[in-house]
This record gives C-alpha cells, sequence and structure tokens, in this order.
C-alpha cells in the first residue's frame, strides 16, 4: 500500500541570510521562535556564532494560520485584486460577503482566502526589494498589503505584513525520494534513517559490484540496511556497479553485460533482489566505454525484463548531460530516449561538477542542472526521473598540488569552517550556491563550495517546475538539516508497504 510521509510541527520555512551585527537572539525575536528551535534546525552547535552569509531556514510553527486581509484603496477593483492574489473573484465574494462585485469602496478591508501572513520589522539596511526577495514575494505585492505608496521609503522599526499563500490550502506535490547509504552498522543505519527516513521512499545500498566473468562479487553487511529500511517503510534497492574498489571500470561493466556473463549476471541480480529481500535494483554503472551505447541498452533490456517480470523495480542511475553525446566518456554510454522504457525512474547525477580533483566550483550548478532537465524531460518521462542532489561540499586547496584532492565536508561544517577563520560566506546569483575562502593557520590558501538552504530551495523548486517524480540524495552519511526543512515546507513524500511502484502508480505486490 502507498502511504504518505508528513512531519508536524514545520509547515513554512523562512530563509533569513545573516548579515554583520546579527546575533540569534535578535533573529529570534525578529522572527518570534526560539533560539534553541533556529539553532536545532540549523545544526549550529554554538549558538554564540554566526557567519555573515550564512543562510538560516527560519521555522514557524504549525498553528491555526491567521487569514490576511487586504485593504481597498483607489482604483483597485476585485478583478485587480483577485489577479495580484490568483484566487478567483468569486473567492473574493463568498469570503466577505458581497453584493454586487462592481461595487467595493476606499478602505473596505476584505479577507483573502488562502492566504496568510506573518510579521517583519524593518533594520538597518533592509530595502523593500531585499525584503520581498527574502520572503519569496514581490515588491509590489509588498507595497499593496503595508499601502505603501513609495516602495523606496520605509523605515527602520516599521511593522510590516509579509502574506504567505497558505501551505495547507494548496496541496503539496506528491514525491518520491531515494537516498544512497553504505552498508554499515545496524546502530549507525537506524540512527541516519531514524533521523531522515520520513522523507525517504527508497535506500540504494551501494554496492554490489559486478565480476567481468559474469555475476556478482561477495558483498557482507549490507543486511542491516535492508532491515531498518524495511522496518521504517523504506524500500530497499541493491545498487549494482561497476566499481571496482578504486575506480568505475569500463573493462568490468563491458565484460558483466557480454555473452554469457551476461546471463549469470541477471541471475545473480535476480537471486540477490529475492533472497535478501530488496524491494529491486539500481544500476549505477559509470565511466563505460562510449562505444558500449548499445550494449548497455540491451542489457538494461535483457534485466529489465527478468526483473520486472518477478516483480521487482528496475532502475539506473546516469550521468547529467545537456545534449545527446555518443561519443563523449562518462555520458556516451547513456541513450536517455531508448533506456527509458525499459526503467521505473532514473537517477540523473545532477551533481560533480565541482568534483574533488577539479577546480574550485559550485557541486550542483543551478543554471548547469536546469539544463540537463530541460534536455532530459524531452527524452524521458519526467515522472521516471529523480533528481540527483549532493548533500555535501568540497572544500579544495588552492592552488592545489598535483595529485591532491579536496576534502569532503558537510553544509555544517562547511559553516565552521567559515566561522572558525572569520570568513564570510559569498551566493553566487548563477549557480545559486554559497562559497567563500579562508587561509589557515598553514597560510595555505583554501575555496569551499557547498549547499545550503537557498541552493536546495533552488533545485527542489525545479523538481517541481519540470513535474518531476522527485528528488534523490548521495548520499544520506552526510548530515544536512537544511535539505529535509525544504522537503517538508514543499512535499509530500510517498511510501511504499506491501507493493511497488511503476510509472504509472501503485502496483500491488
Amino acid at each position: 500500500m502507498a502511504t504518505e510521509s508528513h512531519r508536524a510541527g514545520v509547515i513554512h520555512v523562512t530563509i533569513y541570510v545573516v548579515r554583520p551585527g546579527d546575533t540569534l537572539f535578535v533573529i529570534a525575536r525578529r522572527f518570534g521562535v526560539t533560539i534553541e528551535s533556529i539553532a536545532q534546525l540549523n545544526d549550529i552547535p554554538d549558538p554564540n556564532v554566526l557567519v555573515v552569509g550564512q543562510a538560516l531556514a527560519i521555522p514557524e510553527p504549525q498553528i491555526e494560520s491567521p487569514v490576511l486581509r487586504y485593504t481597498v484603496v483607489r482604483g483597485d477593483t476585485l478583478w485587480g485584486i483577485a489577479a495580484l492574489f490568483d484566487v478567483t473573484v468569486a473567492e473574493i465574494v463568498a469570503a466577505n460577503n458581497i453584493a454586487d462585485p462592481n461595487l467595493i469602496y476606499v478602505g473596505q478591508v476584505l479577507a483573502i482566502l488562502r492566504w496568510t501572513f506573518q510579521t517583519y520589522t524593518v533594520v538597518a539596511g533592509d530595502t523593500l526589494s531585499r525584503i520581498a526577495a527574502r520572503f519569496g514575494t514581490t515588491v509590489e505585492m509588498l507595497a499593496r498589503v503595508n499601502r505603501i505608496a513609495d516602495p523606496n521609503l520605509i523605515f527602520v522599526g516599521q511593522i510590516l505584513i509579509i502574506p504567505i499563500r497558505d501551505v495547507l490550502a494548496r496541496p503539496k506535490p506528491l514525491i518520491e525520494t531515494l537516498g544512497y547509504i553504505f552498508p554499515l552498522t545496524e546502530a549507525s543505519i537506524r540512527r541516519i534513517l531514524e533521523e531522515t527516513g520520513r522523507y525517504i521512499t527508497y535506500t540504494g545500498i551501494f554496492s554490489f559490484p559486478v565480476e567481468a566473468s559474469g555475476g556478482l562479487r561477495p558483498v557482507t553487511g549490507f543486511r542491516p540496511a535492508v532491515t531498518v529500511s524495511r522496518s521504517l517503510d523504506i524500500s530497499p534497492l541493491a545498487v549494482v556497479s561497476n566499481f571496482d574498489g578504486v575506480n568505475f571500470n569500463p573493462a568490468v561493466a563491458r565484460g558483466a553485460m557480454t555473452g554469457a556473463a551476461r546471463s549469470a549476471t541477471i541471475a545473480s541480480i535476480l537471486s540477490l533482489l529475492a533472497v535478501e529481500n530488496f524491494a529491486g535494483v539500481n544500476v549505477d554503472f559509470e565511466n563505460m566505454y562510449p562505444e558500449d551505447r548499445q550494449l548497455y541498452t540491451s542489457f538494461i533490456a535483457d534485466l529489465s525484463a527478468a526483473v520486472r517480470g518477478a516483480g521487482f523495480l528496475m532502475t539506473n542511475a546516469m550521468a547529467p548531460k545537456s545534449a545527446d553525446l555518443p561519443n563523449q566518456p562518462w555520458v556516451g554510454a547513456f541513450d536517455y530516449r531508448a533506456l527509458a522504457p525499459h526503467l521505473d525512474f532514473t537517477l540523473l547525477m545532477t551533481y560533480e561538477w565541482g568534483w574533488s580533483g577539479g577546480p574550485p566550483e559550485a557541486i550542483a550548478p543551478a543554471n548547469l542542472v536546469r539544463r540537463v532537465l530541460e534536455y532530459a524531460v524531452v527524452q524521458i518521462p519526467p515522472g521516471k526521473i529523480l533528481q540527483g542532489m549532493p548533500l555535501y561540499g568540497y572544500d579544495w586547496l588552492v592552488p592545489a598540488p598535483p595529485g591532491t584532492l579536496a576534502t569532503t565536508v558537510t553544509p555544517p561544517n562547511a559553516v565552521a569552517l567559515a566561522a572558525r577563520f572569520g570568513a564570510d560566506i559569498n551566493y553566487d546569483p548563477i549557480a545559486q550556491a554559497p562559497w567563500f575562502r579562508y587561509t589557515d593557520a598553514a597560510g595555505r590558501r583554501h575555496e569551499v563550495w557547498f549547499e545550503d538552504v537557498r541552493s536546495v530551495q533552488a533545485k527542489h523548486a525545479m523538481t517541481e517546475e519540470f513535474n518531476l517524480r522527485g528528488t534523490g540524495y548521495w548520499n544520506l552519511f552526510y548530515s544536512f538539516n537544511q535539505n529535509w526543512l525544504v522537503v517538508e515546507d514543499r512535499f509530500r513524500v510517498r511510501k511504499y508497504t506491501g507493493g511497488i511502484v511503476r510509472s504509472g502508480g501503485l502496483a500491488a505486490a
């Protein structure tokens, strides 16, 4: 059966970017929440330490929402007011017992159903445009609701009404999510999944490597991940890879998909799924030879027939591309259009533009992710696509000595680094990603790119914009509470119990 994940308490998240002179006390008082709630939800270990440029998720408690009220000014019509708030004239008429829609008067106060509000106190340096951007609204909306004649004139201490579309009145989109995870101890797996599991439809347990001669290499230690996933209504997927312990090996992938080895590989995968209580398979073949494009497509077709025929899910992970590049390394082997009919869904690995061995840049720049999705939804039904998202960042030495790899950092650790070395956090408006530079105690320069509530908000918005099946995360080991706050704010997460999902919906097992 299908269920939906919900968490009581948070229904709307406001993003606030720390400014010079801010303290958590001042921010908490401004938004009417507690210091403890902001610190907990943003993984802040020391409430006395904030970083200029740090993005904070400010939650609102789930309480009965007040109805937004709008005061009619000269020149208003019901049609204009309805257009401003994206509601119908009939709704305004009914909510306010208006006998004649053509007759409203200056000063009349109208209840706007499906909208609520919060208040905000203007501080030094504020402008109406900055406030509008911070709360995801417009200068026109703020000016009209607050009866501000000149949007360039606001003053410190002024209390503004911030209109908010009532999230309880608008059903949240229902999505599915995949979280990759490594085999760990049962205690570690349970700790991770009890924190994030309400937002996870599938776990991808990494990994079960193929043999070039056919079949799968023996793997131990994965059973706790399956058991804990099942106990939390998370469907576990076996991630089958061509990872040889050091690299994704193209020769291993080719061997496992060729001739008699192919049959042995498919038989081993089917046995693993059935014996170990998996819900399906996630094929993660990377760095394949581009000339193996047709070989990979035919292998996925054969594997799909066997896996789906036995009642399991058939999924894969694919490198991102914004055009068909059949001869290019890493992406050439993936024929999106030809593969789509054989998959229940695919995880597009829309991350690692900034990678540990490359120059510093955003790991998942929003502008490049968008280009991939624009291409992918033409090749693959959007209902079969999960947008891949990173839960980590990188700390590069600049310049990096030859052979040096960047250090992986979690978003909270990145902020802690900035605080430790006195660096302000910047935000790239094109990549929509935070970054900063610092000099360590040895005098070495570093550049750090990571994710925060703003960057994941931008990516989750694309999931909704492109009507995707959902999102996937590498990987759940990295703590990043802000991401899950955004998921809670924007979506409902589907869970499956006793069934599997096909592209058209639930298929009873």
